[in-house]
């Protein structure tokens, strides 16, 4: 099995196996075999299922830490509650303020590296360094708009702000991507009507929304990655 098919299987088989067990329980608390309120009495154990899925279906190490942390919370409450360890769940959340901040350390980073690459090359000469957009709002908002014919893709960030990013007058030459980071902000982008969206993103407590109408011909690929915290991306025509 290819790395790419087992990002699609492992999760749901993980996942898949949880809600198998959960059933199971009911079942069997129907039946008077067993007590399942003793059983749900460690549910922590389902954060650490959905943060082992995440981890594999998620290729960027940026992501994967929501993974780690939700498999760090469910292990330590599921040990609090096997009277391994004395745990409060409220002391750590600072933890939070410290996973945001190594994730906008890695983008800054890794978005850097690509962006220096991608725009200038191997060579340093610049080819289109219109095929970028790059925006970083924190309580305010931006509105920009990018016509190149090669575009490549992007790295917004929003911070309780908002940005609207207008590309119908771009083109992608096959794939672009736009990596987002969004917290307690949201991100509108505006796109031609042949481009075809794939969101691969991960929302705690927000969403993604694609509003596009499908194309006829999918060759020209959108693809949406990055993380968002109380907020929302929405993409439309």
């Amino acid at each position: 099995m290819e790395r790419k098919d087992i990002f699609f299987t492992a999760p749901r088989f993980i996942l898949g196996l949880g809600i198998i067990c959960i059933g199971i329980l009911f079942l069997l608390g129907n039946m008077d075999i067993i007590d399942a309120g003793d059983y749900f009495h460690y549910w922590p154990v389902l954060l650490v299922f959905v943060g082992i899925a995440h981890i594999l279906q998620c290729e960027r190490g940026s992501s994967r830490i929501w993974g780690i942390i939700l498999i760090f919370v469910g292990s330590a409450m599921l040990l609090r509650r096997l009277h391994f360890i004395d745990f409060n769940l409220w002391s750590y959340w600072p933890l939070l303020l410290v996973a945001v901040g190594v994730m906008m350390i890695y983008r800054a980073s890794a978005g850097h590296r690509s962006f220096t690459t991608d725009t200038f090359g191997k060579s340093g000469v610049n080819s289109d360094i219109n095929s970028f957009v790059k925006a970083f709002a924190v309580m305010g908002g931006f509105r920009r708009s990018n016509n190149s014919q090669d575009f490549k893709g992007g790295d917004l960030t929003a911070i309780m702000g908002g940005l609207e990013i207008d590309l119908r007058d771009a083109s992608i030459k096959g794939d672009a991507v736009i990596d987002i980071f969004a917290l307690m902000g949201g991100v509108e982008i505006r796109i031609p009507d042949d481009w075809l969206v794939i969101i691969d993103g991960f929302p705690i407590m927000g969403g993604y929304e694609d509003k596009t109408r499908p194309p006829k011909q999918g060759s020209k690929h959108l693809i949406i990655k990055g993380t968002v915290i109380m907020g929302g991306v929405e993409i439309k025509n």
